[in-house]
């Protein structure tokens, strides 16, 4: 944008959103539309030709925000009602599923703990308690490389757990 566009927005952006703002009832819409204005009147504006530029503005968004509502008043028979999202069934897992997942987390914190001390310490630490692996290597006086290492070996021993747990059933 050159330095004379700068000086047009500058001097109408704040009644131009304000304009737009009054006209449509979603922010997000009124800023897409403010934006698509400027990128429509800018050369208009830059040739000189336009006596009013606030009124050429407003004249530019209020047909924007005519063509967006014949564009979206054309696909309405093909959307569904707002209404009838809340009709749609509850996606939450049922209670299979609930069961089948506690369960699973159950064996996990059992592998879990059965892994080596310093090596089931460090994966709690980084998996469960969300530490970063600087700061677990800080509060266990360890090197992060170590860190790295015992959460390498935690997570390669509970993977050949799980897959042969799952080779199981």
């Amino acid at each position: 944008m050159s330095g004379g566009d700068t000086t047009i927005v500058g001097c109408h952006q704040a009644a131009l959103s304000a304009y737009v703002r009054s006209l449509v009832d979603s922010a997000p819409l009124a800023a897409d539309i403010v934006q698509e204005t400027w990128a429509r009147a800018i050369p208009a504006l830059r040739s000189g030709r336009v006596e009013n530029p606030r009124a050429f503005l407003c004249r530019v968004a209020r047909n924007l925000v005519n063509d967006r509502a014949r564009e979206s008043g054309k696909w309405r028979p093909w959307l569904a009602e707002e209404a009838a999202g809340s009709a749609v069934a509850d996606d939450s897992p049922d209670a299979e599923r609930r069961v089948l997942a506690a369960d699973r987390l159950r064996m996990v914190r059992g592998l879990v703990a059965d892994l080596p001390p310093r090596c089931r310490e460090v994966f709690t630490l980084r998996k469960f308690d969300g530490l970063d692996q600087a700061d677990i290597a800080d509060r266990l006086g360890i090197t992060r490389g170590a860190v790295e290492k015992q959460l390498r070996i935690a997570l390669l021993t509970l993977a050949s757990r799980l897959g042969e747990i799952e080779e199981d059933a």
